[in-house]
């Protein structure tokens, strides 16, 4: 026989229970989940929206890669990342090939499964972002989507809250670099996840493999009017870190009208570390080309003579910035089959006037359109049409962006095939842009462009066609 006591602490439990049972059923109901799979069944990413944060995982063959890391923005107009809720859910299948103008091969078949999750305030102001995740069976994609709405249609950036929260202790591949003004150039570094160094910047491409042999490349693609991301170890996990504005450290992106969109946040995957070189799916993600004739962009094999010092062996003129130095490359090429000869200059002079005398800073006055007085580009350009070989020209961004057009009309009419602009040295969202422009422009005047001391090339998708299956 139970007495009153009993009886009531009996109840007591049970009304505990019932408590911790309704409070485990309110947290579970605030939570949504939503899931996207790779087209074999073997890659998935698995995304929770809570009251309290957005975060998503990365599984491999039932291997954890990436596991509770945060998505968010901070913006002038405020954080975004809590109090949000996941709309309806939409899904579609893409398969499609296209050919490649150069790359690694001819066609690519493109084909994943793609998830978009409206994510909205329950705020008064409701602002909505849309997150979009693309799944092929060696990767993982995802965008955040700031579509049209009325009450938010232009923001500041301070920050892009993407984290990798890479799971065990693989090995890592990986350079660090100075600051955001950098030549992309460096040493790698091997070392185990747990020694990579905290608050330093890391370039993307970042390379990791776990013990079993599966491997993971972090990176991003199809940057267009936004800044370009590094990555940064902060408390055990990789955080993306976005260039800001030239001159100061807290803006990192502007827009003044929707819609408007990110890059995707790329997680290459692999069986192993060969695997990461075959894979198609950075062009796959950016946007197709728009020049409708492209039989003029062709790979070529060039002389550069910033390598060797302009070195002339077995001859009796004087190397530099003249006629027969170039003369005795373009002959060079010729017997050997190369396809064009790059022109940079002599010694620490470009083949045109620049009055600083030094080739990483470009004067107030620096002038591409002008040649050194000694050297008659006309003449060495036509010259070497004549022996069959093009000709690549070396130039400094800066005076190029000054005057854009009045130089490539220029070079179009001397007969150069194309450039290397250089000196960048910045990944931005104003030199994204520059970038860009520079593009574009040479498009019109079918020059052939080669960026040096610049972010890694994920910007555009070079196809002739496109085909969905």
């Amino acid at each position: 026989m139970y007495n009153q006591r009993q009886i009531k602490m009996t109840e007591k439990k049970k009304l505990l229970v019932l408590c911790v049972a309704l409070f485990c059923f309110i947290a579970v109901s605030a939570q949504q989940r939503m899931s996207v799979s790779s087209p074999d069944g073997k890659l998935r990413f698995s995304l929770k929206v809570t009251p309290e944060s957005v975060s998503y995982d990365i599984d491999y063959r039932k291997q954890s890669l990436i596991a509770n890391s945060l998505l968010g923005f901070s913006f002038d107009s405020g954080e975004f990342g809590r109090n949000l809720k996941a709309g309806k859910v939409q899904r579609k299948k893409i398969d499609e090939t296209y050919k490649l103008i150069v790359g690694k091969t001819s066609s690519v078949r493109s084909r994943c499964n793609e998830m978009t999750v409206p994510m909205q305030e329950r705020s008064d102001s409701g602002r909505l972002i849309n997150l979009v995740v693309r799944a092929f069976d060696d990767g993982i994609a995802f965008r955040y989507e700031f579509p049209e709405q009325k009450a938010w249609d232009s923001y500041v950036m301070y920050d892009e809250r993407t984290q990798f929260n890479l799971q065990g202790n693989p090995m890592a591949l990986l350079m660090y670099l100075p600051g955001y003004v950098n030549t992309h150039e460096g040493v790698y570094s091997h070392v185990r996840y747990d020694k990579v160094a905290r608050k330093r910047l890391i370039e993307m491409p970042a390379t990791f493999e776990f013990d079993n042999g599966v491997a993971v490349a972090i990176t991003e693609a199809a940057i267009r009017d936004y800044a370009g991301m590094y990555l940064v170890k902060e408390k055990g996990g990789l955080v993306g870190k976005l260039s800001p504005k030239l001159g100061q450290e807290k803006i990192k992106v502007e827009t003044d009208s929707f819609p408007h969109r990110t890059p995707w946040r790329v997680i290459s995957v692999a069986d192993r570390v060969g695997g990461l070189l075959e894979t198609n799916i950075l062009t796959s993600l950016n946007e197709p080309c728009r020049i409708e004739d492209t039989s003029w962009i062709k790979p070529c094999r060039t002389t550069f003579t910033w390598w060797n010092g302009n070195v002339v062996p077995d001859s009796t003129f004087s190397p530099g910035n003249n006629f027969d130095t170039n003369k005795y490359y373009i002959d060079f090429a010729a017997r050997n089959g190369l396809d064009a000869h790059g022109i940079y200059g002599y010694a620490e002079t470009p083949w045109y006037y620049d009055d600083n005398f030094n080739f990483g800073w470009a004067g107030a006055n620096a002038d591409v359109t002008k040649p050194i007085p000694c050297l008659n580009m006309p003449r060495i350009v036509e010259y070497a049409r004549r022996k069959g070989v093009g000709i690549h020209l070396w130039v400094h961004w800066r005076p190029l962006y000054d005057k854009l057009e009045e130089a490539f009309a220029l070079y179009e009419g001397w007969g150069v095939r194309g450039l290397m602009v250089d000196f960048m040295d910045r990944n931005d969202q104003e030199m994204i842009r520059i970038q860009e422009e520079i593009l574009e422009c040479a498009a019109r005047h079918r020059l052939f462009i080669q960026f040096h001391g610049s972010v890694s090339y994920t910007h555009l998708r070079a196809h002739e066609t496109k085909a969905n299956l």
